[in-house]
């Protein structure tokens, strides 16, 4: 049995300039769950972590994370537990005035 999960993630709009492809892939311990992922990102690119998290580990408003098209605020939201091969979107709302 793996030991461990892939993990594709999308960055739309504005995220989209924090990175060179439209998808990363991620190998995570097999138990991780979402903020496991989020943390993978601090590690490899901290300059898109301080645009996804707030300093108190809270995601900043503007921020809508779906897994597998899912909201994860339908789900068990920083908890949920991730599955090999799921793919996790993550964007900044454009608010307008």
């Amino acid at each position: 049995m793996k030991e461990y999960i892939t993990i594709k993630v999308k960055l739309v709009g504005v995220l989209r300039s924090y990175v060179d492809s439209d998808v990363i892939v991620f190998k995570l311990n097999k138990d991780a769950k979402l903020m496991d992922l989020i943390n993978e990102i601090k590690l490899k690119n901290p300059n898109l972590y301080s645009r996804i998290m707030r300093e108190n580990g809270e995601l900043y408003p503007d921020i809508y994370i779906a897994i597998n098209d899912i909201d994860i605020r339908l789900l068990d939201h920083l908890n949920t537990k991730l599955n090999d091969e799921d793919t996790v979107l993550i964007l900044a709302y454009i608010h307008g005035g």
